[in-house]
């Protein structure tokens, strides 16, 4: 009996020990399928590699001052490219320019505000399909460089936070603030379990992760970016993780574990600063400034092909790799542009965000793209890509000039608007609209009724409280403009239309775009306090938020539109309506906005942007796979002066008038 239980033990153990062999050998496999995925990519960035790399060897890791891929040492030449910029219909004939003049990596941030516009409402489809794009970065051979936010910067609205988070009053972003860091939370939750599957250890591109974004620049809560990391570990990050600030912002914190990369457009300085804050590490400029953000009121901003050429020669004589920001820049398309403020005031950016790029907004290569690759394949001849065709050249089109005599004034299209009515005005985020996450974006109108003031003219004050430029109306005919910022009275004399006689007062105020840089708490737009009338507050309004998505495009499309007199100023805003007929497959074109005053153009009912007179852009993008064959219908909302023809043309206009 004793040797049947010996026999049997005996039997259990071989079968134990057969098992082990077995998940050991499978595991051996795995290991080096995925290790032979990598190889089987034959990038060349990387050097032949090994059929079987070490597990803890997999991936990028940085190792004294050197990157090493699967244990092999690789500068990244990385490129800048925001495929929320871009029509999903361009991102490969972007990326094809990109690996033909040299690039090994990519770079993306990931804008929150648009994957989840509203609480617990996610969006990843379409041009938002990040998985998608990561995917085709796959296909044609780029490592990844991922920067998730949740704060991106990237002169893009609120920095890519979304603007139901100011809701709460107390709201502090960027700090573990408890509502702040669960909105986080339930973000990370959706977005990483997306990527996860895409790192690098799991057959996919991503080599590295970016926590938040240059918070040595803002650094309100030293606990935050550890509270960042540990949510991005937990919901499956398992790449290298590394922050970007500048110099000054480098030394604010370190992280375990976490290269520090730096932002600039000047090199030595920079450099310095990082090796002397982490000597033993490789050298990363995670930012170099290729060029310069524009906006409204100031030159459009470039940096010559001289200064270019040499900065990028002095990055390489350190050994560094590089991301060039931005590679592409691609357009602001909406009303998703960012905005600073300085010791003169508040500044929305533009439309465009060219950047003065090495691939500018239409995606023509420039003179920076060409001293690119002649500049790579110097110090990386490796890097020559002779099998990579770039792709055929995009057809731009000046389209013939289109005329309209159809109009309707902004009043006409409350009907197509939610009224709200409330005592006191409220910022547009605190509207109860959209299942309670407020109004994110464009406009919105307050109305009060006005029993009568004693003199022929009357004093409006609270105008500290707009945000952030507003129209008065008086009856519907506009009386003044005011926008906020350093120096705007907080006081403006207005025409009564007769003493004791009430009248109707609106005011129109735009959100230009909020501060994507530094100042976040107080980012609440529309008027986010109290008016007074001759030193009395003004108690009843009825308030309409002109988000102008595509439903209310389409709406007032079929509206009872009038004739209208172009080329004269309007004592109102109002839209007017064109069609563009097509008679082949379209192209690229720009909408001339050269004559008009200042607005929105809306093309078969999405929202291509911003203009204004005052410059520096005088044209807008307007992408082939926006347009179809056939009749295309442009909406343009006008808020100061019509010209008489809505013009096309081929080339961008980034200029002053």
């Amino acid at each position: 009996m004793r040797r049947m239980l010996g026999v049997k033990r005996n039997q259990k153990y071989i079968l134990i020990f057969c098992i082990a062999a077995i998940l050991i050998w499978m595991t051996f496999v795995w290991h080096s399928q995925i290790s032979g995925y990598s190889d089987e990519r034959s990038s060349g960035h990387a050097g032949n590699r090994k059929l079987s790399v070490p597990f803890g060897k997999r991936g990028l890791k940085a190792e004294g001052k050197t990157f090493r891929l699967d244990g092999q040492a690789i500068t990244l030449i990385s490129g800048a490219v925001h495929y929320f910029r871009i029509p999903e219909e361009y991102w490969e004939d972007r990326l094809l320019k990109m690996k033909a003049c040299g690039l090994n990596t990519i770079e993306t941030y990931v804008p929150w505000n648009l994957h989840e516009p509203t609480p617990n409402n996610f969006d990843f489809s379409g041009n938002l399909n990040l998985v998608k794009f990561l995917k085709l970065a796959q296909k044609l051979d780029f490592l990844v460089l991922l920067r998730p936010g949740p704060y991106i910067c990237s002169e893009w609205e609120f920095g890519g936070l979304p603007s139901w988070l100011l809701r709460d009053p107390q709201m502090k972003v960027r700090t573990l603030y408890s509502p702040f860091f669960e909105a986080v939370i339930g973000y990370f939750e959706k977005l990483i379990p997306l990527v996860a599957p895409l790192q690098y250890s799991k057959g996919g591109p991503i080599v590295a992760f970016q926590i938040d974004n240059e918070y040595g620049s803002y650094f309100n809560d030293k606990n935050y970016l550890p509270g960042i990391k540990s949510a991005m570990v937990k919901y499956g990050v398992r790449e290298l993780f590394f922050t970007s600030d500048n110099g000054d912002g480098a030394r604010k914190q370190t992280l375990p574990g976490v290269l520090k990369t730096i932002n600039f457009k000047t090199v030595k300085s920079h450099f310095n600063d990082l090796l002397t804050i982490q000597p033993n590490a490789p050298l990363m400029v995670m930012e170099f400034w290729t060029g310069w953000f524009d906006w409204w009121g100031a030159e459009h901003h470039t940096m010559s092909l001289q200064e270019y050429g040499e900065t990028l020669n002095e990055i390489f004589s350190y050994e560094a790799s590089v991301n060039f920001y931005m590679f592409h820049g691609g357009t602001n398309f909406g009303f998703m542009n960012g905005a600073f403020q300085d010791d003169t005031g508040y500044h929305a950016d533009i439309t465009s965000y060219d950047y003065d790029a090495i691939i500018a907004e239409n995606g023509d290569l420039t003179l920076k793209y060409h001293k690119t690759k002649e500049i790579i394949e110097q110090y990386f001849p490796e890097m020559k890509k002779a099998d990579v065709m770039l792709p055929s050249p995009i057809l731009r089109k000046a389209y013939d000039s289109v005329a309209t005599d159809q109009c309707l004034p902004i009043w006409n299209t409350l009907e197509f608007i939610q009224e709200l009515t409330m005592d006191f005005p409220q910022c547009m985020e605190m509207l109860d609209i959209n299942d309670g996450a407020g109004q994110s974006y464009g406009y919105t109108l307050y109305r009060t009724e006005i029993a009568g003031v004693k003199n022929d003219n009357f004093q409006v004050g609270g105008l500290e409280n707009v945000h952030d430029r507003g129209t008065f109306f008086v009856d519907q005919v506009k009386k003044a403009f005011v926008a906020s910022g350093k120096g705007a009275s907080n006081v403006i004399g207005l025409p009564a239309p007769g003493s004791e006689k009430s009248f109707q007062l609106d005011v129109l105020v735009e959100n230009g775009g909020r501060i994507n840089w530094e100042h976040f708490d107080d980012q609440r737009k529309g008027l986010t306090g109290k008016l007074t009338v001759d030193g009395s507050d003004v108690k009843g309004w009825k308030v309409y938020a002109f988000e102008m998505k595509q439903k209310f495009i389409e709406q007032i499309a079929v509206a009872n539109w009038a004739t209208c007199t172009k080329g004269k100023e309007l004592k109102s805003p109002h839209f007017f309506m064109y069609t563009l007929e097509i008679d082949n497959a379209p192209s690229d074109t720009y909408v001339d906005m050269s004559e008009w005053g200042k607005g929105v153009v809306f093309v078969n009912g999405m929202n291509l942007g911003r203009y204004w007179a005052i410059g520096p852009q005088q044209a807008l993008y307007l992408p082939a796979p926006w347009l179809v064959k056939g009749k295309n219908q442009i909406i343009v909302f006008e808020e100061m002066k019509p010209a008489h023809m809505l013009k096309f043309s081929s080339n961008p206009k980034l200029t002053t008038n």
